[in-house]
């Protein structure tokens, strides 16, 4: 399976400003099995390296914010 994450914004009261640019764009290959949507109270793991820091609110089915940012997220190929 593949995940395409977009950095849509950075929050003006970010935790760690700056650590992502905005405009990020990434497509990672999901490594583990099930999958785990984003979920409110824990990051949010597309991959086994890379995480956001922790889900604050899902804005809705594929857009959700950070204690930093709000980012979109896809499946783009569904292969798992």
């Amino acid at each position: 399976m593949k995940i395409k994450i977009t950095k849509l914004t950075e929050l003006p009261n970010a935790r760690h400003p700056n650590n992502i640019p905005e405009g990020f764009e990434e497509i990672f290959v999901v490594d583990y099995s099930p999958f785990k949507e984003p979920e409110v109270g824990e990051r949010f793991w597309p991959c086994s390296w890379w995480s956001t820091s922790g889900v604050q609110e899902i804005i809705d089915e594929n857009t959700f914010r950070t204690y930093n940012s709000i980012y979109r997220w896809e499946i783009i190929e569904n292969e798992l």
